[in-house]
């Protein structure tokens, strides 16, 4: 395990990620920027539950129908968000379990 670390080591000293560019403040942040940005569109469930919620919404004033649209895709994204560092940071865990 150690040499890996000390080859990662060498790698990241040789080749600095420069962040100062974006308004990530992490590698993890930049990592899922670049991965939110590479979707062409919403799968078809996330798309028909949308329309389901419009059918819903529909019926409100049009203030609150925005204000209750805004805070479920605010709710969406914090989630994706989330759920993308997660299995990232699973992912090492396992890594690391796998080279003990």
């Amino acid at each position: 395990m150690s040499n890996i670390a000390k080859c990662l080591s060498a790698y990241m000293d040789k080749h600095p990620i420069d962040l100062d560019d974006t308004d990530c403040e992490t590698v993890l942040d930049q990592l899922y920027q670049a991965y939110a940005e590479s979707h062409e569109s919403d799968p078809p469930e996330i798309s028909e539950g949308f329309k389901e919620l419009e059918e819903f919404l529909c019926n409100l004033p049009l203030e609150d129908n925005n204000a209750v649209f805004n805070l479920c895709c605010r709710l969406c994204s914090a989630y994706e968000h989330k759920a993308f560092l997660d299995g990232l940071q699973y992912s090492a865990c396992i890594i690391f379990e796998l080279f003990k």
